[in-house]
């Protein structure tokens, strides 16, 4: 479980908590490294568990949990051991944040039989879109038991400043930020060229370097260093020297602090986009506003940059990117274009944790949808 699905399943729990103080929550990850960001996130009442291997032994020890009375799947989590069971068991199912691809209704179609009766355990499908909604209904759940309620990744409060605000504006001496947010080691060279290459072109923007991994946060260090880049680390903030230090970046070299540290930024380049990672969590820098640049590998990302409209760039090369971020430096009209379609993205979902723990609830309560079982 990654660092989103772990913040996805805290946003629906903290609505379930919301709305129904007190309820037992149990939350699991079917990776040992996700269940160690759940119980760093999640803390008493809420429990924390490995999700089995989807065979009947360790699922009916699961679901033989005392006083399990919901279960609830988020996103594509359909396992048919799991299903079955919970369908023998007569136990209410709700798949949230429910999202389907059309790759995947071809290989369920494909099944057939095989996931006839894992389906029809499926109480209630808080779809994220409509073209999800149809998905599902593709693939044999009943479209009265399918509601679009909207994405619940973008239905989060806005980050606050971070608490190192004032000294990045004092760094970057009323120049333009430029946030490399979660760049792959391999990517820091381009991010430098593409720095030198505005530079060039009469544009010094101050850089904030964002790292994705915490075991690069050295070697950056001193690719920044050989560079020739002035840098103060947020980690050695407060030390003497970075008192009055003058710099042209600043190096986040801590976990946790990127989501604020957009907000401190004017454009953004996302890591992972010209490495062959797919691209990593577009959501963060369009949710503080900033127009976003990403590169070709956004696979992994695709439905969000398509969604996004004219916030986010995309481009085929480093050379694009410099010229894509160039115009957003010099043009203001272009950046509060791209700040308007930011806003717009998360609208459409606002209020969709409250409706998909509404629709769990009512399943708790025995109003949701129970026939075919």
């Amino acid at each position: 479980m990654s660092v989103g699905e772990v913040e996805l399943a805290g946003t629906f729990a903290a609505a379930l908590e919301a709305a129904r103080p007190g309820l037992r929550l149990l939350v699991t990850s079917t990776t040992p490294a996700g269940v160690t960001l759940l119980r760093r996130r999640f803390q008493h009442p809420v429990a924390t568990h490995p999700f089995p291997v989807d065979l009947p032994l360790p699922v009916r020890r699961l679901l033989g949990t005392p006083g399990l009375r919901l279960l609830t799947l988020l996103e594509t989590e359909l396992w048919p051991v799991l299903l079955r069971e919970a369908r023998r068991r007569r136990l209410p199912v709700l798949v949230a944040n429910a999202r389907l691809s059309e790759r995947s209704v071809r290989r369920y179609l494909a099944l057939g039989r095989l996931f006839r009766g894992p389906l029809a355990a499926l109480s209630a499908v808080a779809a994220r879109t409509p073209a999800d909604a149809e998905r599902f209904a593709a693939i044999g759940v009943a479209p009265d038991r399918i509601r679009v309620i909207g994405d619940l990744k973008l239905d989060r409060p806005d980050p606050a400043l971070p608490e190192f605000a004032e000294e990045v504006r004092s760094l970057a001496a009323g120049r333009p930020v430029l946030v490399g947010g979660s760049l792959a080691e391999d990517e820091v060279a381009l991010f430098l060229e593409l720095a030198r290459a505005l530079g060039e072109a009469g544009l010094r923007p101050f850089l904030l370097v964002a790292p994705r991994r915490p075991d690069a946060f050295e070697a950056v260090a001193r690719k920044l260093e050989l560079a020739g880049v002035a840098t103060v680390r947020r980690s050695r903030l407060g030390e003497g020297s970075s008192r009055g230090a003058v710099a042209d970046a600043f190096l986040l070299d801590t976990i946790g602090e990127l989501a604020g540290a957009y907000l401190l930024g004017d454009v953004a380049l996302l890591g992972g986009t010209f490495a062959d990672k797919g691209g990593h969590n577009v959501l963060e820098p369009l949710r503080a506003g900033l127009p976003t640049v990403v590169g070709p590998s956004t696979w992994n990302i695709r439905a969000s940059v398509e969604a996004a409209g004219e916030a986010v760039v995309a481009v085929p090369d480093p050379r694009a990117a410099a010229a894509a971020v160039g115009r957003f430096l010099v043009d203001p009209a272009a950046r509060e274009a791209a700040r308007r379609a930011a806003r717009a993205l998360f609208a459409a979902s606002r209020g969709a944790a409250s409706r998909a723990a509404a629709m769990a609830l009512a399943l708790l309560d025995g109003e949701g949808e129970t026939r075919g079982r």
